[in-house]
């Protein structure tokens, strides 16, 4: 347990280079199972986490029965999974392996097309409804002009009037992953690519992500103290920059 410990220090403290490369994602796709693939040590956090991220994204997205959902950084396909539950047909897209076979597996049945395929590569010309994005371009982006590409990929591959829901750990700072560029730039950027922000809030209260992420404990602990954290956040208000999480709801423009 010390040595993972130690290895996730590691990591953390190399993130800009680690994050960003499919080999990472690749190993913990090995070393790890369930939501703690793509998520953190914690599976008790990541449920509350999940159910919060896809309400955002289900309110976001609306009706999607029959749609073509394009889903970004998808990695073991939890959120694919839940678009195509609700009746959605998705493209599912990740630059990893690992995570992507764990989703082919998975996804047995459902109407979901997982490639592994980095978002810039994504070549798609208005072919998809709707798009979903979590947790993928903070991680996949390393500049200003990087996020301006992945941004103009996913407005090129969508259909007119499309909406985005984009979930990300935005953060100038000791809290970014990889990409070191607060809210504000970000949206900018995004407005560049030709996108409206229609809606905005902060998701996941990041003290309280520090102490629960990774340390398994058990929901008795955990669902009280992510709660707690929640509440605080909601009392903050939607600026508060207290939320480990940004969360945007887009709509493309022509």
């Amino acid at each position: 347990m010390i040595r993972t410990f130690r290895q996730k220090l590691a990591d953390r403290v190399h993130r800009e280079h680690i994050y960003a490369s499919a080999a990472f994602w690749n190993g913990k796709a090995e070393a790890y199972h369930g939501s703690a693939v793509s998520m953190f040590g914690n599976r008790n956090l990541n449920a509350c986490y999940e159910r919060e991220q896809f309400a955002f994204i289900d309110r976001v997205l609306g009706d999607i029965s029959g749609k073509r959902v394009l889903d970004v950084g998808a990695g073991t396909g939890r959120l694919s999974r839940h678009l195509a539950r609700r009746g959605a047909r998705v493209l599912s897209l990740d630059f990893a392996e690992g995570p992507v076979g764990i989703a082919r597996r998975v996804n047995q049945g459902l109407p979901i097309d997982a490639r592994v395929m980095s978002v810039f590569d994504l070549d798609e010309d208005a072919s998809c409804d709707h798009a979903a994005v979590l947790g993928c371009l903070s991680a996949a982006c390393r500049s200003r002009a990087e996020l301006l590409d992945a941004a103009r990929r996913i407005h090129r591959a969508l259909r007119p009037s499309a909406r985005v829901a984009l979930i990300e750990p935005f953060h100038r700072g000791r809290l970014h992953r990889v990409l070191n560029m607060a809210l504000p730039e970000a949206i900018e950027v995004l407005r560049e690519a030709r996108f409206d922000v229609m809606e905005r809030a902060e998701l996941h209260f990041w003290p309280a992500r520090l102490l629960l992420a990774e340390i398994a404990w058990p929901a008795l602990i955990t669902a009280p103290a992510h709660a707690i954290g929640e509440a605080i956040l909601r009392a903050a208000g939607t600026q508060s920059g207290l939320g480990d999480y940004k969360a945007l709801g887009l709509r493309r423009l022509p």
